[in-house]
């Protein structure tokens, strides 16, 4: 009976556009348009961080080392 009421409810369209709210408040926190988000891990210290695409580079929070945003 569960697995049935979530395959329906999978079916329905979505209550709420949650990818257009990631954009807006993202974009908000950039203060510019942001076209997509990224995550990154700091080589130096291994703090993780998040990137705004469009972006040159992306700055560490915790030791301010720059990452291109292309480098993996």
């Amino acid at each position: 009976m569960l697995l049935e009421q979530l395959v329906e409810k999978a079916s329905q369209p979505r209550e709420f556009d949650w990818d257009a709210y990631y954009r807006w408040f993202y974009s908000r926190l950039a203060g510019r348009e942001v076209t997509g988000f990224g995550f990154w891990q700091c080589r130096k210290c291994l703090t993780v961080n998040a990137v705004y695409l469009p972006a040159r580079y992306g700055k560490c929070r915790g030791c301010n080392l720059i990452h291109l945003p292309h480098d993996q």
